[in-house]
């Protein structure tokens, strides 16, 4: 038995396999990885031209990374922000988020990853509306072949029914719309009327229809990831801010996967001139390096 058919046994016996078994039947078994390549156990030398999980923007083997991670972690590797603590890293983290990220939002709660970062963006949303006195506010709309995330909230928010199905009955509160695809948009389109604005009446159809009085907030990926990377039409984002604002609906930009330089700006919104109430990251803030979150 040759090493990678040792690992791989090991593998079948011990690591659960994510997806279903038999996408693990002949897996590839990752050694290191340096700038975009991978290198497995038998010898393969392979382009990672998805960047991880769209999460390894600087690449493989930065021995700086490695460095200060390892000073830091002989100085504190741990310490909570509760019960009256805080820190020297997280509170210098979140002043540099601040400075680059959208005018007005200087605030950051850091979580462990992309799926927790929405499901608290869901929670804040909902808590606000609980504080303004609005309790009745608590659904999320977002829009058919969205990803936001695997906890079980995000799961449901997400727009995909194959990731539905095991874990149903589904949960309540989160609405699905069309989503401007300018390749197969599936809804309706009036004369004169682009897929921009069209994807953008949805959201207010959805609005009027479920009362605005129930709506926390409205959740979109600038551009969609495992949808298709679908680019949005430009007159898309301006449209759904001034319905946000109309309705009083929360605007979450779930920035996980175009955030930190993915699109050429820190943050893809930024291409449209467009502020959220809430923005979501994780991913390429630590480039895959070390486990982080936020919103």
């Amino acid at each position: 038995m040759n090493q990678t058919t040792n690992w791989l046994e090991k593998d079948k016996k011990q690591l659960h396999p994510v997806y279903h078994p038999k996408s693990h039947a002949n897996a590839l078994v990752i050694e290191r990885g340096e700038g975009v390549w991978l290198y497995t156990t038998d010898g393969k030398k392979i382009l990672d031209g998805m960047a991880g999980l769209w999460n390894v923007n600087v690449g493989y083997g930065r021995e700086e990374l490695a460095k200060v991670a390892y000073e830091q972690m002989k100085d504190l590797a741990f310490t909570s922000n509760f019960s009256g603590m805080t820190n020297i890293p997280s509170i210098q983290l979140a002043e540099k988020l601040a400075g680059f990220a959208y005018e007005g939002l200087n605030t950051t709660l850091f979580t462990s990853g992309g799926s927790e970062s929405n499901d608290s963006a869901f929670k804040t949303a909902r808590y606000y509306w609980n504080r303004m006195g609005k309790p009745s506010k608590y659904k999320i709309i977002a829009r058919k072949g969205s990803y936001h995330g695997v906890t079980l909230a995000t799961t449901f928010a997400t727009g995909l029914e194959k990731y539905h199905t095991m874990f149903g009955p589904a949960m309540d509160g989160f609405i699905h719309i069309s989503a401007p695809n300018p390749y197969r948009y599936d809804g309706q389109l009036k004369q004169g009327e682009s897929i921009g604005q069209a994807a953008a009446r949805s959201l207010e159809e959805a609005i009027l229809k479920e009362g605005q009085d129930s709506i926390a907030a409205f959740i979109a990926e600038p551009v969609m990831g495992v949808g298709g990377v679908i680019i949005p039409p430009d007159d898309y984002f301006p449209l759904v801010r001034a319905i946000c604002d109309k309705y009083e609906i929360l605007f979450i930009a779930d920035e996980v996967i175009t955030g930190f330089g993915r699109t050429g700006e820190w943050f893809a919104l930024k291409h449209w001139d467009v502020k959220p109430d809430i923005l979501s990251f994780a991913k390429a803030i630590t480039s895959g390096y070390a486990q982080l979150g936020g919103i």
